[in-house]
């Protein structure tokens, strides 16, 4: 059973009507035929405004979620081009059990306080009863820090993916708990899908990896090295802020200093000598011998994988150059650095969706100049819901009309008509007043009309 609701896929297994039957079949016992269609009809609208909650929330990002409704209750996907942070992932995550509690607060309102409900049939007055029921225990069931239920993914992100074993060891001994009080109370079928989930929380705590970001590994290497002597470390502040001020021959002489002294320094401090060395040869232009930099730095550890990302980059290795730059970011590397190489990468290979995703991930970072260079490729290459991102993202942090406007025009290209007539509102008030241009503009030609004219009069 698959349907469209609100513009939402719902697809229904048979897993769902089954499990939906075992749970009332203490009412198909007593032969209240007519009561138990009730209570799977209940159970059926309870699951579906609770995965609706998460929907909704999830839409709010513009993106398009799922829903399927299977035999442990339902479950609401989405793909995006970027991971949502951990507070957003907390609050859709919380937006199902809450949703279940608004319906059963009002139903009990309307029930308490319209007496002249009581004169509807007394099967609908008990299909209302149970849908109160149903949506407070099903939410309350819901908030349990057990995985895969929604408290179990509020207590993984609150956590956050390095403590992913602290999250499965939670878990688990929450899930064996609730499923010995489960048991000892006859509810079953919950003993049983708490069991389950017991079970899964020990697999994932034994092949939890303990992840870690590249810049992390780098420092927790540091700590079992030789320290670094004071004067190496001193000659390599001075060559990092050479390199900064573009003083590459500077940079690269006093890196000379430190890989020429003797007796030889720590290994973290050789490998960060040639990675200076790199980075001045990559900004001279001369990415081959970059690149054999980056070899000298391999013999003493990880080089970055921003600076090797940059050479693959600058020997036109894309490939390589994604490869290596994905991965950093993957594993928790947001630097600008390692985005805005990814970001050259992407749009090379003409995906310039996922290149404005990642813009927009660091625009704080980038300057406003890129980040409005980033939102103008993705407009002209009609990525126009990540150009509008952009394009808002930048008005928020500089507040000027053009950004607004230029958020404007891609939202309504992207089909958004009602949010392109409120960012055109915020770029009036900050400012923005070239009605000829609106007017005239083809990105805003569905706008035209009483719309536009409402905002921004016909000149």
């Amino acid at each position: 059973m698959s349907f469209r609701l609100f513009g939402v896929s719902v697809d229904v297994q048979l897993g769902f009507w089954l499990s939906a039957a075992l749970l009332g079949y203490g009412i198909l016992s007593k032969q209240q035929y007519q009561l138990f269609l009730v209570w799977i009809v209940v159970v059926f609208l309870s699951v579906l405004m609770h995965e609706f909650g998460h929907a909704l929330a999830i839409k709010r990002h513009r993106i398009e979620p799922e829903i399927t409704l299977h035999f442990m209750g339902g479950t609401t996907t989405w793909r995006s081009l970027l991971p949502l942070g951990r507070l957003q992932h907390v609050l859709i995550s919380l937006a199902g059990p809450f949703a279940g509690f608004f319906v059963a607060g009002l139903l009990h309102l309307v029930l308490s306080y319209v007496p002249a409900l009581y004169a509807l049939p007394a099967m609908l007055l008990s299909g209302m009863e149970m849908l109160i029921y149903v949506n407070l225990w099903w939410g309350a069931l819901n908030l349990i820090p057990v995985l895969p239920f929604d408290g179990g993914h509020v207590l993984e992100h609150a956590l956050g993916p390095r403590r992913g074993r602290l999250t499965a060891a939670i878990s688990g001994v929450a899930a064996v708990i609730l499923a010995i009080f489960f048991l000892r109370a006859g509810f079953f079928f919950f003993s049983f899908i708490l069991a389950m989930s017991a079970f899964q929380s020990l697999q994932r705590f034994r092949s939890e990896p303990a992840a870690s970001s590249p810049v992390m590994n780098r420092r927790r290497a540091a700590l079992h090295e030789e320290p670094v002597p004071p004067e190496t470390a001193v000659l390599l502040q001075r060559a990092r802020q050479a390199l900064e001020d573009e003083r590459t021959s500077e940079a690269m002489a006093l890196a000379a200093e430190v890989l020429a002294q003797s007796p030889a320094p720590p290994r973290r401090a050789l490998r960060e000598a040639h990675e200076l060395v790199g980075w001045s040869h990559l900004l001279l232009g001369d990415a081959k011998r970059a690149g054999e930099a980056v070899a000298q730095a391999r013999k003493h550890g990880e080089p970055d994988p921003a600076l090797v990302g940059a050479v693959h980059l600058a020997l036109g290795e894309l490939k390589q150059a994604r490869k290596v730059l994905e991965a950093a970011r993957e594993a928790g590397d947001d630097r600008k650095e390692v985005a805005g190489p990814l970001i050259r990468v992407l749009v090379d290979q003409g995906e310039v969706a996922r290149a404005a995703a990642v813009a927009l991930d660091i625009v704080d970072q980038l300057s406003e100049d890129d980040a409005r260079r980033m939102a103008e490729i993705a407009f002209e290459r009609g990525a126009f819901d990540w150009s509008a991102r952009l394009y808002e993202a930048i008005f928020r942090r500089v507040g000027l009309g053009e950004d607004a406007y230029g958020a404007a025009r891609a939202s309504a290209k992207d089909g958004n008509l009602e949010g392109a007539l409120e960012l055109l509102r915020r770029a009036v008030e900050a400012g923005f007043s070239d009605r000829a241009r609106a007017w005239s503009d083809s990105a805003l030609e569905a706008l035209r009309g009483s719309a536009l004219e409402a905002v921004l009069p016909r000149p």
